[in-house]
């Protein structure tokens, strides 16, 4: 059944072997923006990297203002809260979050 979506996938990744869930991949500045923000001990919830992901998260999906969640959970059930689901609605979503 999901033979086509397989193929599609190891095409991609030019490989017929095991794909892991996340492998990283450094092609630019990663490395170097990622010290900084270290150095910097705003690698969290606040900092000058986070101001400018929000901001161009906000002009990409044209919105006013955007903000960065935690993780998946925690942007589902807010998502949630804000959709107006209460107690005892069906919801259906994806099993695997960050």
């Amino acid at each position: 059944m999901f033979d086509h979506l397989v193929k599609f996938i190891q095409d991609k990744y030019k490989t017929n072997t095991f794909i892991p869930l996340h492998e990283p991949s450094f092609i630019g500045k990663e490395k170097e923006l990622v010290s900084k923000t270290i150095e910097s001990t705003f690698v969290s919830s606040v900092g000058k990297y986070l101001d400018k992901f929000e901001e161009e998260l906000a002009k990409f999906t044209g919105r006013n203002k955007s903000i960065a969640i935690l993780n998946g959970t925690s942007a589902l059930h807010l998502s949630m809260l804000m959709a107006g689901v209460k107690p005892g609605d069906c919801i259906v979503t994806q099993s695997l979050t960050f």
